[in-house]
């Protein structure tokens, strides 16, 4: 049975609930329309998966768009933001899995994938893997550029790219990786890099949309473009003034994108 936890910086109404699958920890947060009923046109359920050293935090603006047109869920991954810690690496393929483990627990009936960064390889390898488990997929800032594949790279990409971020979707950032810790940080960072997201994504047969912020310097548009390219069903899209946290910065533009995108 799942465990009701409150108080956790959840947004406005939402249900909190921590799943073990397969003796892992996941957290979800669920908003809900906020009517009795369920707009005419309501899309299918939306899954936030968020990025390394991160947490369903950085969603909360995107999410309080997104519910206007439907259910949108924000998953907290195993080992981050206080949930109980691995014993070992979580390779993205692990991660993928404990998602998809928790989709079908919940009854979600191919829900729209959203993923930030490494979030966006874990919804990658989720739709490949098991495609009945998303009827659309979004990358948020994808990781990991062919030129970008070591810690130093990304760390000196990600602070460029921190310059373009306002000051409170940096505050929200600082507190998730302090939650995180650095020893498993750098733990998953080892997963991060080590798997081909270039790869995977021509095996997603759902639509793609690849979006970044145009200051994005963890997510280049090259890398975007080849991988809306290799999709079978793939589109690209660039936000204004956007550094990497895109989904936070500017939540409105990205709903707007997701929601056109997840058209029934």
């Amino acid at each position: 049975m799942p465990l009701t936890v409150r108080g956790l910086g959840a947004p406005d109404a939402a249900d909190v609930h921590e799943h073990r699958i397969d003796g892992l920890v996941l957290r979800a947060r669920t908003l809900r329309h906020s009517t009795a009923a369920p707009p005419d046109d309501a899309r299918a359920d939306t899954v936030l998966v968020h990025g390394l050293g991160s947490s369903s935090a950085t969603f909360a603006p995107l999410a309080r768009h997104l519910m206007r047109a439907g259910t949108v869920h924000l998953l907290d991954l195993p080992g981050f933001a206080r949930l109980p810690r691995p014993r070992h690496r979580l390779e993205v393929e692990e991660l993928a899995s404990v998602v998809v483990g928790w989709i079908e627990r919940a009854g979600l009936e191919r829900p729209v994938l959203v993923g930030h960064s490494m979030g966006a390889q874990v919804v990658t390898e989720m739709a490949a893997a098991a495609p009945e488990s998303a009827s659309g997929v979004v990358l948020l800032g994808p990781t990991t550029d062919l030129e970008g594949r070591s810690a130093a790279r990304q760390m000196l990409r990600l602070a460029r790219s921190t310059a373009h971020e306002s000051n409170a979707a940096r505050a929200v950032l600082m507190r998730a990786y302090a939650e995180c810790g650095p020893r498993w940080y750098l733990s998953e960072l080892r997963a991060m890099l080590g798997h081909r997201v270039e790869e995977r994504v021509g095996d997603v047969r759902a639509p793609v949309l690849v979006v970044r912020g145009d200051h994005d310097r963890v997510a280049p548009a090259r890398w975007t473009a080849l991988l809306a390219d290799t999709a079978p069903h793939g589109r690209a899209a660039t936000v204004p003034g956007a550094g990497h946290a895109v989904m936070y910065d500017r939540a409105r533009e990205v709903a707007d994108l997701v929601l056109e995108h997840a058209v029934p």
